[in-house]
């Protein structure tokens, strides 16, 4: 799943801001206006100021790196400030694309990539054709089937028992929650001995493009999310509702999907959440440009609590688990920063600084701001006229 600029892993980049006023961008940067359609690149771009960008049409990928070398990728959403010294460029997603980019008038410097980057677009790679047929069979003890050959893929599911096999002349014993697939061409018998029965699932099945071979000749132990499709395949296809066929070849492809991964992913991944995982993400992604809009506003965890309708034990979690950082630390941290770039301006006094940022007191600001720096306040001011 593609990352939004919103989620908190860009925060090593940059900040978001609901619009360019909040962002603080000012009237000397220069500004264009860009209609973007490349889906590949071969520089990044960078500048030692602070550059604005904001999508104003399409669905455009930002492309950001610490070194020009490793990089991440984010989608365009709301109006980002990038750090100085950020390598980054960008490609369309949609068919065409505008971005709203400004920057300094010393302008834009470029540093040429050792590996251009091409963006992969979301096609499908397994294009099923077609579900040829679909049994539930039943052998008792002493079946023999003396084998065929066809045109068609075919997979066979044990459900109960034990079921021999040759497959290109060699044997296969599978047991109870075993799966194989069989290619086009490939001559395969089915028997059980004197002491087994068997119930399987045979689905026969065509393809657009050819499987690769990584699948073939494998048995495999079917895991309980696997387990899970096929049951949803089989209600599927016993269907007569609306489109339930149309399902079932859903079914199957995300079978073959599970099974591409099937050594890449344990039993228990396979039984975590994806969508708790994503809620918590997305809402934490929401508190903190909320936070980072509000820098110079008065409020405590617990006005995040009731904004956001969350415990203040989860909202702890939320911050621990994924940046290993209690929301009062979040804030108080930020606010210390954002006073050290207030005090290098000049342009306010340590009290003005105090209030902006919210703080109740300019003793317990300037407290805090030595705990964190090794400096008062007013010593770090003199600190930097030296």
């Amino acid at each position: 799943m593609l990352k939004r600029t919103t989620n908190y892993l860009f925060q090593s980049y940059g900040n978001v801001y609901y619009d360019m006023k909040s962002a603080g961008k000012n009237s000397v940067t220069v500004s264009n206006h860009i209609t973007i359609n490349n889906k590949s690149f071969d520089s990044f771009y960078y500048s030692s100021t602070s550059v604005y960008l904001a999508g104003e049409k399409g669905i455009i990928l930002l492309v950001v790196s610490k070194d020009g070398i490793h990089y991440d990728e984010f989608v365009i959403h709301r109006v980002i400030r990038l750090q100085p010294g950020v390598y980054f460029n960008f490609v369309s997603i949609s068919k065409e694309s505008q971005v709203h980019i400004s920057y300094a008038p010393s302008g834009l410097n470029q540093k040429k990539m050792k590996t251009p980057f091409v963006y992969q677009s979301m096609v499908s790679k397994i294009d099923l054709k077609e579900i040829l047929t679909c049994f539930y069979q039943v052998r008792k003890s002493n079946y023999v089937f003396p084998g065929e050959s066809h045109d068609y893929y075919e997979l066979t599911y044990i459900d109960h028992g034990t079921l021999d096999m040759t497959l290109d002349g060699k044997p296969y014993r599978l047991n109870k929650y075993d799966l194989i697939i069989y290619y086009p061409g490939q001559f395969h018998q089915q028997s059980t001995d004197e002491n087994s029965n068997c119930s399987y699932l045979t689905i026969m099945f065509d393809m657009e493009n050819k499987m690769d071979t990584s699948l073939k000749n494998r048995v495999f132990k079917t895991r309980k999310d696997i387990y899970n499709v096929l049951s949803a395949f089989m209600k599927a296809i016993q269907s007569k509702d609306y489109l339930s066929e149309e399902l079932a070849l859903v079914y199957l492809k995300e079978v073959l999907i599970l099974l591409y991964q099937f050594d890449t992913k344990t039993d228990e991944e396979s039984n975590v959440n994806p969508m708790q995982e994503h809620y918590e993400n997305t809402l934490l992604n929401e508190i903190l440009v909320f936070i980072h809009n509000n820098i110079f506003t008065a409020f405590t965890v617990e006005d995040l609590c009731q904004k956001f309708s969350i415990s203040r034990s989860s909202l702890q979690s939320l911050f621990r688990t994924n940046i290993n950082i209690t929301p009062k630390h979040y804030i108080s941290n930020l606010k210390l920063n954002q006073a050290k770039l207030l005090i290098q301006e000049h342009k306010y006094t340590i009290s003005e600084i105090s209030d902006m940022l919210g703080f109740t007191s300019i003793h317990y600001f300037s407290r805090k701001f030595k705990l964190q720096y090794g400096l008062s306040p007013t010593d770090y001011a003199k600190s930097i006229n030296q």
